[in-house]
Formats: structure tokens, C-alpha cells, sequence
């Protein structure tokens, strides 16, 4: 009877866990309410944001930063003849790159030759919001013109989202 009895108990005290996590698992719904809700807001956008650039390339890193910072001055004034602050011009990258050849040639041992610098490239990009959407297709066109060679994007979007709500 004893070894029974411990049989018995063994089996039940492995089913508590279980009980434990039935008893858990099941919500309690007296004195609750629940509600689930979704809302969406459109609105026409007053602004834009503009993320472009100038990618220059030089013999030397000197010559090509130069380069770039001649072609990101026109750019820069070109924005603020449009009215665009400085406060909505944020550079946003800048990066100076060694641009490199590689060879097929082997050396003496058949290995690969490491590859030679030919040059450099600068990038340089600024995020530029424009407030005043008559003008955007003016401020880009004119921006290629004085040198942007790298546009990577326009998005609109409301300037103050809280009178939305």
C-alpha cells in the first residue's frame, strides 16, 4: 500500500505543474473590457526633403576635395537663392575613398598582385528641406545644373503632424 500510495503521489505531483498552467493560461473575463481600435490620418504634404549631393574624383584626395567643395559651395548658394535657411541644409555623408585598379598580372609566385590607388573619390550629401513645394522641381533641376550629381531621393511629408491630430 505505501508503494502504491508513493506511485500515486509521484503521478499527481507531476500533473501540478501542469494544473498550475491551465489554471494561468485561461484569461479571467469577469470585470474586464477590451477594445481595440486603428485610426489613419492623410493629409497633402506642405514640404519636402531632398537628399542629394557631389561626387567628385581627383589624381590626389586634395584634388578631389577641392573639387567637391568648389561644387558643394554653388550647390549651397544655389538652395539659398531659393530661400531654403541654413538651418535646412544638414550635411547628411561625407566620405573620401582611394579608387583602386586591379590586375590580372601574377607575381613570381603566382599570387595576385595587390591592387594600385589610381585616384580618389569624394561624396558629399545634404538633406535639404524645402517648405515652399512651388518651387521644388525649379530647386532640383537648378541644382544638377550647378554641379548635384547625386540625388538620392525626395519625400514628402507634413511639416506639423500634431495639427493632425
Amino acid at each position: 500500500p505505501i508503494s502504491s500510495w508513493s506511485f500515486h503521489m509521484r503521478h499527481l505531483a507531476a500533473l501540478v505543474p501542469f494544473a498550475l498552467l491551465a489554471g494561468l493560461a485561461l484569461p479571467a473575463y469577469a470585470g474586464t473590457i477590451s477594445i481595440d481600435g486603428r485610426g489613419e490620418v492623410a493629409a497633402a504634404p506642405d514640404m519636402a526633403m531632398i537628399s542629394s549631393g557631389v561626387t567628385t574624383q581627383g589624381v590626389t584626395a586634395r584634388e578631389a576635395l577641392d573639387a567637391n567643395t568648389a561644387a558643394m559651395t554653388d550647390l549651397i548658394a544655389t538652395l539659398k537663392e531659393f530661400g531654403i535657411e541654413a538651418r535646412d541644409i544638414q550635411t547628411s555623408g561625407f566620405s573620401v575613398n582611394p579608387n583602386y585598379v586591379y590586375s590580372d598580372a601574377r607575381d613570381a609566385n603566382g599570387y595576385s598582385l595587390p591592387p594600385k590607388i589610381n585616384g580618389y573619390q569624394v561624396s558629399n550629401s545634404v538633406t535639404v528641406a524645402v517648405r515652399d513645394l512651388e518651387t521644388l522641381g525649379e530647386i532640383l533641376d537648378k541644382s544638377v545644373t550647378v554641379g548635384a550629381n547625386t540625388i538620392d531621393g525626395v519625400t514628402f511629408s507634413v511639416a506639423d503632424p500634431a495639427d493632425l491630430y
